[in-house]
C-alpha cells in the first residue's frame, strides 16, 4: 500500500491517503471520496505528511478515498460544476449585503456530487457569518462551507499580471500550496538592496519565483566567502560586503574603506 500525501482542492487540508496500485505523480489530480462528499485532490507528497498529521511518531487517520485519477471526462465536468458555482455568486453576494457582512466575495466552488457548495472570501479579520451560512443552506439545499483567503490566495482567485508582463504564476501554473517566500531568498540572489518595493508582488507579498532558482543559487553560494568573512586579497585584508552568486564573486571592503571585486 503506497502512502501519499493530497491536498483537498476546496479546503486546503492535507490528508493521508492509499494510493494503492496506481502510479501517481507530484501534482496528479485525483476524485477522492471523504465523509462529507465526492471531492478533487491533488497528489501533493509521495510519502512525507505534514507535522501536524503526526501524532506520536504515528501517522493520524484520514477518512479519504482515492476513486481514480480524474479522466479527460471528469476534468469537463469539473469545469460544468466549476460554472455552476459561479452561476450562485451573486445570490451569495446578495446575501452577504443583506447580513451586512464585512467580506469580499471571491470565488465559489462545487464538489463533484453536487452535494458540497464552497465560498471563498477575504475580510480584514474574523467574520461570525453563522446565520449567513444557515440562509445559504436554505436556499441552495447544500452543505454550505464559508472558506476565508490570505492575500495571495486572493491574487491566485483575482488573476492580473506581474512586474514581468506575464501572467501571475500564482493563476497560471503554481498548484497546491504556495511556498513560503523569505526575505533571505532574496539577500541570497543580490535581490534584497534593490528595495521591498522590486521584490513584492500584486498581493503585497514577497514573489513567488523568488523561490523558483533558490535552490540552484544556494549552491553556488556554498563555495563562496559569506558575508561578514575575514580573507586576504592581493591588496590587503578585508571584509565580504556582498555576494554575486551567478558570476562567483565578492565584494570585499579593505582597510582603508575601498572596494575591491574578487573572484573565487
Amino acid at each position: 500500500m503506497a502512502k501519499i500525501a493530497i491536498k483537498i482542492k476546496s479546503t486546503g487540508q492535507v490528508l493521508e491517503a492509499d494510493g494503492g496500485r496506481l502510479s501517481l505523480e507530484i501534482g496528479d489530480w485525483l476524485l477522492v471520496e471523504t465523509s462529507q462528499c465526492k471531492e478533487v485532490a491533488i497528489v501533493v507528497d509521495r510519502c512525507r505528511l505534514k507535522e501536524e498529521f503526526r501524532e506520536n511518531g504515528k501517522v493520524k487517520e484520514s477518512e479519504v478515498e482515492i476513486i481514480r485519477k480524474l479522466t479527460d471526462k471528469d476534468r469537463e465536468q469539473y469545469q460544468d460544476f466549476k460554472k455552476m458555482a459561479e452561476e450562485m455568486i451573486p445570490e451569495c453576494q446578495k446575501k452577504i449585503l443583506r447580513h451586512r457582512l464585512p467580506m469580499e466575495l471571491l470565488d465559489a466552488e462545487l464538489s463533484f456530487d453536487e452535494k458540497k457548495l464552497t465560498f471563498y472570501f477575504t475580510a480584514e479579520g474574523q467574520v461570525d457569518f453563522r446565520a449567513l451560512v444557515s440562509d445559504l443552506a436554505s436556499s441552495f439545499k447544500k452543505l454550505i462551507r464559508l472558506q476565508q483567503v490570505g492575500a495571495r490566495d486572493e491574487a491566485r482567485f483575482l488573476g492580473g499580471h506581474g512586474r514581468c508582463g506575464q501572467t501571475l504564476c500564482c493563476r497560471k501554473f503554481l498548484k497546491g500550496d504556495l511556498d513560503s517566500i523569505t526575505l533571505d531568498m532574496a539577500q541570497i540572489q543580490g535581490l534584497a538592496a534593490m528595495g521591498s518595493s522590486r521584490i513584492t508582488g500584486a498581493c503585497g507579498k514577497l514573489m513567488c519565483c523568488l523561490a523558483f532558482e533558490i535552490e540552484e543559487y544556494k549552491k553556488l553560494a556554498r563555495d563562496l566567502p559569506k558575508i561578514g568573512d575575514k580573507i586576504k586579497t592581493e591588496k590587503g585584508q578585508g571584509i565580504v560586503i556582498s555576494q554575486n552568486v551567478l558570476q562567483k564573486k565578492v565584494t570585499v571592503e579593505l582597510l582603508d574603506k575601498s572596494k575591491l571585486e574578487v573572484e573565487c
